[in-house]
């Protein structure tokens, strides 16, 4: 081939994205970010301008992507899918080091970024960009929602995967490499189970990981900020996984304190690594969102006094719009005080959650955290108007009492008691009733929990030992 048809790489106009000079603070690269946050953290958007993120297109950040390239020549990968590419810079760079016999497909979910790389290499034909999203991503039988939430009865086959979704993710290549660049911590829940699917389906045995650490130096980041990561939960990758390396790089950019990681999901000569188990991808610190047998949705909304980030920005502001509904309904209620912004306690809840059908709210519950070992279930608890009993079965829960045990499933270790003004004939008829309750105790008398002058009848599991109720003195457990 002569050297005049060779293909040639293209300069976009600059003034077209809006690539300017780049953003400092104090001599430091940073994002373009918006002056104020609502819910104090990095927003993570699908779709992004080109200039946005030019932090990354500094000098400063250049080892940043070069450890990537660098990593894919010394090992000799030639087909390589990017997630959430951005422009693709590791294609620069692989390009200035001479390695140019590669196949490479990049996509993301921002269209500028994406048609700046196109028309940069659009005379490559081993190089590609698509705009998608990792969320079309569904393989066969092993959808995110079925799996993860327990469905899952009308498995696609691999042929029906491919002519919907999977057409999209296909490349005419081997690929022996993924690299997940900063794009993991966009689901922190799922994060593996797209990892783990995503390789299954390309067969692909080898990924390059890229997460900022926790630990930022003060003048690369804003104290104003939340840092989105999920570094603590890589131990998980490297127990899992054949081989794992990392590499920790401080840049002077923002965010800079970043880990690489290089992992080798199974060993040469297997054809496939073990199957793993259903649910293993489900992996966060904090409860999530599952569906119950029942078909209701729970969402874990506030974790241990804190608004859970585990769960989606969707679920979140369905729980928020449930709070505004009930706000709205609990005049009606005997206790409407109780729900009020400033006696709901949110703050002292264990866990609290809200139960959908579909969108609609049906009822909401708390685990209140009282100290000494002890959580107070059904705290708090409101039915919504649409989902209300007519209260001629007292012993029937809309759920069937399923948000209760999903949520005893995360209290072990706890004594887990409910408590009630009135008689306490209605826990001596749910225990005799329901199986869910044959190891749990009703006290015959009222004690005085929580606050001063609150007597309540209990009914709790496991059995407190009888010492802790000796001489009717309780205040000082549950206090």
């Amino acid at each position: 081939m002569n050297l005049k048809d060779m293909p040639k790489k293209h300069l976009p106009d600059p003034e077209k994205y809006g690539l300017t000079e780049t953003y400092d603070i104090m001599g430091i690269p940073f994002p373009r970010l918006p002056d104020t946050f609502e819910k104090n953290a990095v927003p993570l958007k699908e779709d992004y301008k080109m200039r946005s993120m030019d932090y990354l297109d500094t000098e400063e950040a250049y080892p940043l992507f070069e450890k990537q390239a660098d990593l894919i020549i010394e090992n000799n990968w030639k087909g390589i899918v990017d997630v959430g590419c951005r422009h693709g810079p590791v294609v620069d760079i692989l390009m200035d080091k001479g390695y140019t016999d590669f196949n490479y497909m990049g996509f993301d979910t921002s269209s500028e970024p994406i048609e700046y790389a196109q028309e940069t290499w659009q005379e490559f034909d081993n190089i590609e960009y698509r705009v998608m999203s990792w969320n079309e991503f569904a393989p066969a039988g092993r959808s995110k929602g079925q799996i993860q939430l327990g469905q899952g009865k009308n498995h696609e086959t691999d042929q029906e995967w491919w002519d919907r979704a999977g057409v999209k993710f296909k490349v005419d290549f081997d690929v022996d490499v993924m690299i997940w660049s900063g794009v993991l911590l966009y689901e922190p829940t799922y994060h593996l189970w797209f990892f783990q699917n995503m390789h299954t389906a390309y067969g692909c045995q080898n990924a390059i990981i890229q997460e900022p650490l926790k630990d930022q130096r003060p003048e690369c980041w804003r104290e104003d900020l939340e840092l989105q990561t999920i570094e603590h939960r890589l131990h998980m990758y490297k127990t899992k996984y054949s081989e794992y390396e990392e590499w920790k790089l401080d840049l002077d950019i923002f965010s800079g304190r970043r880990v690489i990681v290089r992992i080798k999901l199974w060993k040469d000569g297997d054809p496939k690594w073990e199957d793993w188990p259903e649910g293993f991808g489900k992996i966060a610190a904090n409860p999530h969102t599952e569906i119950l047998p029942c078909g209701y949705k729970v969402i874990p909304f506030i974790y241990k006094g804190k608004l859970n980030f585990e769960v989606s920005q969707r679920d979140q502001t369905l729980c928020q719009v449930a709070l505004e509904k009930m706000y709205k309904e609990r005049h009606s209620h005997r206790l409407a005080e109780n729900y009020s912004r400033e006696k709901l306690h949110l703050g002292k809840m264990f866990m609290y959650n809200f139960v959908f059908d579909g969108d609609e709210p049906v009822f909401c519950s708390g685990a209140q955290d009282i100290g000494d070992g002890s959580i107070r279930v059904f705290s708090r608890y409101f039915a919504f108007e649409k989902y209300k009993t007519d209260g001629t079965n007292l012993l029937e829960k809309n759920d069937n009492f399923e948000e209760l045990q999903y949520t005893m499933k995360r209290i072990h270790g706890k004594i887990i008691f409910w408590s009630r003004d009135k008689s306490p004939k209605f826990f001596e008829r749910l225990k005799a009733k329901n199986k869910l309750f044959d190891k749990w105790t009703v006290h015959d008398k009222k004690i005085n929990i929580i606050y001063p002058n609150n007597e309540q009848y209990i009914f709790y599991i496991p059995k407190v030992p009888m010492e802790w109720w000796k001489n009717g003195n309780y205040d000082w457990f549950f206090k």
